[in-house]
């Protein structure tokens, strides 16, 4: 599909951020946006696929699974079960201007374990440098980063040069922007 055809199943008339749950309900665009999430690392050496919630455990999950690899499912603080003597957590400022955290269970994740990074969208490059923080600070190799929408202004767009990143749509948005607009139609 081209970024068009995703720009088409996502809700641009939410009130606070953009509604990516079209994309799930019609088989046909989810399957091939899974594939378009795998094609740039079909041929990478990859051990395990990590994503955050919420949007991001939808996306990475089925790429996991059509990868055939293991998942390493990364919650936001306070939400993992009653493991706190075994949490890495990572503080990061999210697109909003908000300090959040990331959680993840030590036990799922090995000393130089390759990821492959899945999530939705990159809009300040925040939660994206929180996320590869986290992860290296428990020894993986972020191999390569996947999502469908990225921001190639500002600190998100100096990710590419740390990472390999390969996102389905780019746009450029220098200024905090009305998330209810078509970014194609500004």
């Amino acid at each position: 599909m081209t970024p068009e055809d995703y720009l088409q199943h996502i809700d641009f008339a939410a009130t606070t951020k953009l509604d990516f749950t079209p994309l799930f309900t019609e088989p046909k665009v989810f399957r091939s946006l899974v594939l378009d999430l795998c094609r740039p690392f079909r041929a990478a050496t990859i051990d395990k696929v990590a994503c955050p919630e919420s949007m991001g455990f939808l996306l990475g999950s089925a790429v996991a699974a059509e990868l055939k690899l293991g998942l390493v499912p990364i919650r936001k603080a306070g939400k993992l079960p009653n493991i706190k003597r075994n949490v890495a957590r990572q503080r990061f400022v999210d697109y909003t201007g908000e300090a959040s955290s990331f959680e993840i269970n030590k036990a799922v994740l090995g000393q130089g374990e390759r990821i492959l990074l899945i999530d939705d969208w990159v809009e300040t490059g925040g939660q994206l440098r929180g996320l590869t923080k986290l992860l290296e600070k428990r020894g993986a190799v972020v191999s390569g980063i996947s999502v469908l929408g990225f921001n190639t202004a500002g600190a998100s767009g100096k990710l590419r040069d740390a990472y390999t990143l390969a996102s389905i749509f780019d746009y450029h948005a220098p200024d905090k922007r009305d998330l209810t607009q078509r970014l194609d139609r500004r």
